[in-house]
């Protein structure tokens, strides 16, 4: 057969569209009848050879026709089949009205808004309500409506923007979508990608399944649901896909992202390579590195370790590796609530998360402080005379209800520094013969101090009533600091200085708790005073007074041990005969501790026990 007619397909023009427009412009019934008087059947897809027997038929250009054809392997995402209207077609009323011919697109299933007049397509006449279908006429309904005369129903912003992406037409509402997808045509398969995050992240009600057709594939209505709600979360970018999987993440718990998340990330990284796609993952790893709890492999092939280097929440092990402690240290200090942090417990197994401001506090935490070892590196000095000037007061130690979480060291850097800077203002260069220099660990018998006033000198020196007379350069800390031997023999030449010893001094003396003293002398029975020491106050106890402390109270828990009992069977035993404690502290957990008995209740009961006895008899009357 040879056309009475011969036409040429508009640039937008589909296929099928053509060859309906061409079998009306012949009289022929329709396109199938029109094939066949080439002696052709219809098909959705024609082979290589059915092309080009049609595109000389037709006196057309076989590439053109080609490029119009459905294709399941398409780079044109809306000429794939699997995604092709089966039940009728859909027209833009004003195209219809410019110039009436099947556009390319519109039989997409997505596609129901026309970008060029930002208007909803029509998919039944609005006369009679009939669906559009391919056996009636281009520009008509059979009932004889014109499509031109349909209604023009405004579109919403997402579905022209959803329409113009998949035409790669530009139009303003893709500007709400990822930098990437404003401009030029999709990938082909962003159709799969859109029903694959719609399918994830779609809130299903309970009892409720989702459509599938007999063959076990998603059904038509379920697809276009699934991609339509894929879409929304890449529309209003990034926010709506950052609340999107922050919910997710928010309504799951444990450590495993697979579980938290759903698997569609890994199709995302191994499937989905083209780089427009790389604004999704991009927006996934800083959303997962800002917000997510749960361990992160760093080996897994679907995550850049790259990415990953600040994320937010980390695991026991890299915050033990941040701070420089072992991990179980870690997992303890959440556990017990000594840091904040997350546990999660699935049976035996236990998870603990720990985010990256409470780790890097604890760092520096760590960091304000410092060990015996680099106190005495910084300053200089032996073991010796670090214990020496420890006993004068130089440095205050921490204890752990002082300290900061998961803080071993016990001195403040702060402080040493503080110390360092003190005794270096305070030199007075004279001229002193060198012969008589006298540095900090020179202070010894040797050099004419006694034991007993070596602790009074270094005092002096710290309260910077000995001022050094020269300093020596290089020297770290305050070792290099030198003093005049006779301005620091004078100072225990001219009185006898009084013997005081501090809390903790006395506490390793006699074994004593520190709270236990520190309690005796804010009662008034242990006589004390406060000294200054670096503008800090600190308990000091004279010997006299501790004398006379000791002349008139006994510590229980001394006399329970020298009787090989416990204190309170002690004392059950002594209340009956009068003895009663004279200060009995209770502690936070309610035990108590530092006991006191007055010495003179010990006698008076020990007297009345002894008159108590009965008198032997001796002989017989």
């Amino acid at each position: 057969m040879s056309l009475i007619v011969r036409l040429q397909p508009h640039s937008d023009e589909s296929l099928h569209g053509f060859l309906r427009r061409v079998s009306e412009h012949n009289w022929a019934p329709g396109v199938k009848s029109l094939l066949a008087s080439f002696g052709m059947k219809f098909r959705l897809t024609f082979n290589e050879a059915e092309l080009a027997r049609l595109a000389d038929m037709l006196h057309v250009d076989v590439v053109d026709l080609a490029s119009r054809q459905l294709d399941p392997d398409s780079e044109n995402v809306i000429l794939r089949p699997k995604y092709q209207c089966r039940n009728g077609d859909k027209v833009c009323p004003q195209c219809m009205a410019d110039k009436p011919y099947q556009r390319l697109g519109w039989s997409h299933v997505l596609v129901t808004a026309c970008p060029r007049h930002n208007i909803q397509l029509v998919a039944s006449c609005v006369a009679c309500g009939q669906g559009i279908n391919a056996d009636s006429p281009l520009d008509r309904c059979a009932c004889g409506q014109a499509y031109a005369l349909g209604p023009a129903v405004a579109a919403s912003e997402e579905s022209l923007a959803l329409s113009a992406f998949l035409l790669g037409i530009e139009h303003p509402a893709r500007h709400s979508l990822p930098p990437a997808w404003r401009t030029g045509s999709p990938p082909a398969n962003v159709v799969d990608l859109l029903y694959l995050l719609g399918k994830h992240f779609t809130v299903k009600s309970e009892g409720s399944r989702e459509n599938k057709s007999s063959r076990g594939k998603a059904s038509v209505g379920a697809l276009i649901v699934s991609a339509q709600t894929g879409f929304g979360l890449l529309w209003s970018w990034p926010t709506r896909f950052d609340e999107a999987l922050g919910a997710r993440l928010t309504s799951t718990e444990g450590p495993g992202l697979a579980k938290r998340l759903g698997g569609w990330y890994r199709e995302l990284h191994q499937r989905y390579t083209d780089p427009a796609y790389d604004c999704l993952r991009q927006a996934l790893v800083q959303h997962l590195s800002l917000n997510f709890d749960g361990h992160l492999n760093l080996r897994i092939s679907t995550i850049d370790p790259q990415h990953l280097q600040d994320k937010c929440w980390l695991s026991s092990e890299e915050a033990g590796r941040l701070i420089g402690i072992g991990s179980e240290l870690v997992r303890s200090a959440v556990t017990t609530g000594e840091i904040k942090g997350k546990v999660t417990v699935k049976g035996k197994n236990r998870f603990v998360s720990i985010h990256r401001d409470v780790v890097e506090k604890v760092r520096q935490d760590r960091l304000r402080f410092l060990t015996t070892t680099e106190v005495r590196r910084w300053l200089g000095v032996s073991k010796l005379v670090f214990e020496r000037l420890m006993q004068s007061g130089a440095l205050d130690r921490k204890t752990k209800s002082q300290r900061p979480p998961l803080v071993s060291a016990e001195f403040l850097a702060a402080d040493v520094e503080a110390l360092v800077v003190r005794l270096h203002q305070g030199i007075q260069h004279r001229d002193v013969d060198k012969s008589t220099w006298t540095g900090l660990q020179d202070i010894s018998i040797r050099r004419g101090i006694p034991d007993r006033a070596i602790c009074l000198v270094l005092q002096k020196i710290l309260h910077q009533e000995i001022l050094p007379v020269a300093v020596i350069a290089g020297v770290p800390g305050i070792s290099g600091l030198r003093f005049d031997l006779a301005e620091l023999k004078a100072c225990f030449d001219d009185e006898q200085p009084e013997m005081v010893l501090s809390i903790t001094q006395l506490a390793r003396m006699q074994g004593w708790k520190h709270e236990s003293i520190k309690e005796w002398i804010e009662s008034g029975l242990l006589a004390a005073r406060q000294e200054s020491v670096n503008g800090k106050p600190h308990w000091v106890i004279p010997l006299a007074d501790l004398l006379k402390f000791t002349s008139e109270f006994a510590v229980l828990a001394d006399l329970a041990r020298r009787t090989n009992t416990r204190s309170i069977w002690l004392l059950n035993r002594l209340k009956p005969v009068g003895v009663q404690p004279a200060l009995a502290p209770r502690t936070g957990q309610g035990t108590r501790r530092g006991m006191l008995l007055r010495i003179d209740d010990l006698v008076i009961a020990a007297q009345s026990s002894k008159r108590a006895q009965p008198s032997a008899c001796t002989g017989s009357a």
